[in-house]
């Protein structure tokens, strides 16, 4: 019984602490915002954590929303400056702006995917460091990354993500940080956390679709799909 007790208090603390890892006095005021101008209703619960943002489970009449929430602490954004240095759609970057460029930066990439049919959780809007996109998952729980999915054909579903690559690359685009830890799996592949993503005008972005390929290809030999980096990179490329 006492150890039932401690996981809930222990759980209880752990869902504190994601609030509280965001919810700062300005995140407070734009959610505030966002609430009386009705574009959501109610904040649920958390879905999932990471360096730069919390994400959590929101509603909208009878519609679930996901609500991802930037820390504005600039030191957590120092080293992903490199991402937005060299993109076109985003100049004078200031660093006391640099959160606020990132969410926006984040609702444009997937924009842009979402317009070229790649599946992407639908953005709603953005404000300041909270931007609101579809939920991707069931009423009870959000869809799992595909490193914790139950794969039943991986062949197909590695060929459906290169396809999606491919798709990026001729509209323009590189995700940059494509892995099993960004894609959910709901029905089929659907990618996530693209702030990163790049134009190809950006100076790095073969370094970093090649490093995209081999993330891919490596998760994927646990499966024994084996193939050649070289040869998919040749086919993303249109080789």
């Amino acid at each position: 019984m006492f150890d039932k007790i401690e996981k809930v208090e222990r759980k209880k603390k752990e869902i504190q602490k994601t609030y509280s890892e965001v919810f700062d006095k300005q995140t407070l005021l734009s959610l505030t915002k966002m609430i009386s101008d009705k574009t959501i209703d109610s904040v649920d619960f958390p879905i999932s954590t990471g360096k730069e943002a919390n994400v959590f489970r929101a509603k909208k009449d009878s519609k679930y929303l996901a609500l991802k929430i930037y820390r504005t602490s600039t030191a957590v954004f120092k080293d992903l400056t490199k991402y937005i240095v060299g993109d076109p759609r985003f100049r004078n970057v200031k660093k006391k702006n640099i959160v606020y460029i990132w969410a926006r930066k984040e609702y444009k990439n997937l924009k842009k995917l979402s317009d070229l049919g790649i599946p992407v959780p639908t953005p709603v809007v953005c404000r300041d460091n909270i931007l609101v996109m579809e939920y991707i998952g069931t009423e009870s729980t959000p869809a799992p990354m595909l490193k914790n999915a139950e794969i039943t054909n991986p062949e197909k579903t590695f060929k459906t993500i290169i396809g999606y690559m491919k798709k990026a690359y001729k509209g323009g685009i590189v995700h940059a940080d494509m892995s099993e830890y960004n894609i959910l799996m709901h029905k089929r592949p659907v990618v996530i956390d693209v702030g990163q993503a790049v134009l190809l005008k950006h100076p790095a972005s073969e370094d970093l679709l090649e490093r995209d390929v081999k993330n891919i290809v490596t998760y994927f030999r646990k499966f024994n799909v084996n193939v050649s980096e070289k040869e998919i990179l040749m086919n993303i490329r249109g080789g």
